[in-house]
């Protein structure tokens, strides 16, 4: 049958039926190992980035379904354990010589590579749409950007798009802007959605207290998650319809970067801090034992079983012996541990510790 469906809002499906999306519901988000429902995981994240940016699109006049495809994959290519994950995934690598990891453009690898359209084929990719694409790899909500416009009149061409995913895993150098104005309204919402959210999670876990969010920030910004979204999200509306841009004002900027200033020093350096040791340890584990497996053949390990006869053909033609017969198995660990979940990876380190005892 023909699909009527318009490509953006094809590319949202696809999405959100592919495995990776599916993880999101055991990826934290900032706070792990913490048994509390009431806080946020990536699967809340992602929910909360796409209705902020399509509330930031209805009013500038976006496309809607291009905002929901970058806001609901942008985060697919996340480690478990986060950001702190992601660091120890990138020192792994360079001890492995596979260059920088960055999960913008590991979720550009799984979305284009490694997922499958239907069950029977081996991953060939969701052969998304390149503006689909080119806003989750520009995404980083993390850069302090007070405005910005699409990187190029015309768009960007594959090439672009491919030059630039190249180098996300080499020097990470180039400076990505997203293509169109509604990978930008994803980026701003990103940021928008977690730094209040972060603040209410830390006073829940009792990491911080209200009162030590600065003055300066509360006066302009509002002390309540909900105030600072409401805050940030009017600011950019004005600031934007009366600009070529999208962005803040000087006064809101000034005040959000002061925020995220505290954050960082009061909520995720002090987190990283306690855990980073650990981790490490335990992301080092992982690695060698799969790496042995794959270099041993053992087929009945859990990296063969649960990564790569998901990806592969029955053959294993298409994924684990070109990589192999290319000296990049370390390639394929990192893929899978990549594409973990904070319990699967407890629990694959807990049955590897077994096995050592």
């Amino acid at each position: 049958n023909e699909d009527i469906r318009p490509s953006f809002f094809r590319d949202v499906d696809r999405i959100v039926h592919s495995k990776a999306f599916s993880r999101y519901i055991d990826k934290s988000q900032v706070f792990f190992d913490i048994n509390n429902a009431n806080i946020t995981h990536r699967s809340l994240h992602v929910t909360l980035v796409s209705r902020i940016a399509r509330q930031i699109g209805r009013v500038l006049r976006l496309n809607t379904d291009l905002i929901e495809a970058i806001a609901l994959g942008h985060d697919i290519g996340h480690s478990p354990f986060g950001h702190l994950g992601e660091q120890i995934i990138d020192e792994i690598s360079h001890s492995y010589k596979l260059g920088t990891f960055s999960h913008n453009a590991q979720g550009i690898r799984w979305l284009s590579y490694l997922e499958k359209k239907s069950p029977e084929d081996p991953a060939k990719g969701l052969n998304l749409t390149i503006q689909v694409l080119d806003g989750i790899l520009c995404h980083d909500g993390e850069v302090n950007e007070q405005k910005l416009k699409p990187a190029k009149i015309n768009g960007k061409s594959w090439e672009d798009h491919f030059i630039e995913y190249e180098d996300s895993f080499n020097e990470n150098i180039i400076k990505r802007i997203p293509m169109s104005f509604e990978g930008i309204a994803a980026k701003f919402s990103d940021t928008i959605s977690y730094i209040g959210r972060d603040i209410e999670d830390a006073i829940l876990l009792k990491l911080i207290n209200r009162e030590e969010i600065p003055e300066s920030c509360t006066k302009v910004l509002g002390e309540t998650n909900p105030k600072i979204i409401n805050t940030l999200i009017n600011d950019l509306l004005n600031f934007s319809l009366n600009n070529d841009v999208i962005g803040y004002s000087n006064e809101i900027f000034i005040a959000l970067k002061e925020l995220k200033a505290f954050n960082y020093k009061n909520i995720y350096l002090r987190r990283d801090k306690e855990f980073l040791d650990t981790l490490k340890r335990r992301f080092q584990l992982i690695f060698e034992t799969s790496l042995r497996d794959l270099k041993e053949e053992n087929y009945k390990s859990p990296i063969f079983r649960d990564h790569i006869e998901y990806i592969d053909d029955s053959n294993y033609n298409t994924y684990y012996k070109p990589l192999k017969e290319g000296n990049q198995l370390p390639l394929i660990v990192r893929d899978y541990i990549a594409g973990m979940s904070d319990k699967y990876f407890n629990d694959t380190y807990r049955k590897i510790q077994s096995f050592i005892r």
